[in-house]
């Protein structure tokens, strides 16, 4: 028969976690500091209010939004899809409207036309039947072209 060693409380004393204290005003400090860097959702105006367009190049496509419908013409006008504009999904940094045949991601970055060089507010990309084309949306910023 082995006989088990003897186990030394202090082995498992010294593994034992330990709880440290911290004062309560660190944490409120920084509770304060994390409050005051969020900012609220950005709000979008109704469906008939907004008026939204995007576009891309190769092949030529174009997408409109407003008065509660989205309308996108692509391959330089040989595919068109309306359909109605559904309530708009929060995504990083943007917004995604979602139907079955068309998929529209706007993202709040620079983006600058790749044929003009124009910039533009927001980058686009949409999906339309499963294809996917990128492009560029939102105001016109005459001081990001390139």
């Amino acid at each position: 028969m082995v006989k088990e060693p003897k186990r030394s409380l202090a082995l498992f004393t010294a593994m034992a976690p330990r709880v440290v204290w911290l004062p309560r005003w660190p944490a409120g400090a920084l509770i304060a500091l994390a409050g005051g860097c969020m900012q609220p959702a950005a709000i979008l105006p109704a469906a008939s209010q907004e008026t939204y367009t995007a576009r891309g190049q190769e092949p030529g496509w174009a997408l409109t939004i407003a008065n509660g419908r989205i309308d996108y013409l692509g391959n330089y006008g040989e595919k068109r899809i309306n359909v109605a504009r559904p309530a708009p999904r929060t995504a990083f940094n943007g917004h995604r409207y979602e139907t079955p045949r068309l998929i529209v991601d706007v993202t709040h970055s620079r983006c600058n036309d790749a044929m003009s060089g124009h910039g533009y507010a927001d980058t686009v990309m949409v999906i339309a039947d499963g294809e996917t084309y990128r492009g560029c949306g939102g105001e016109r910023r005459p001081d990001w072209d390139t």
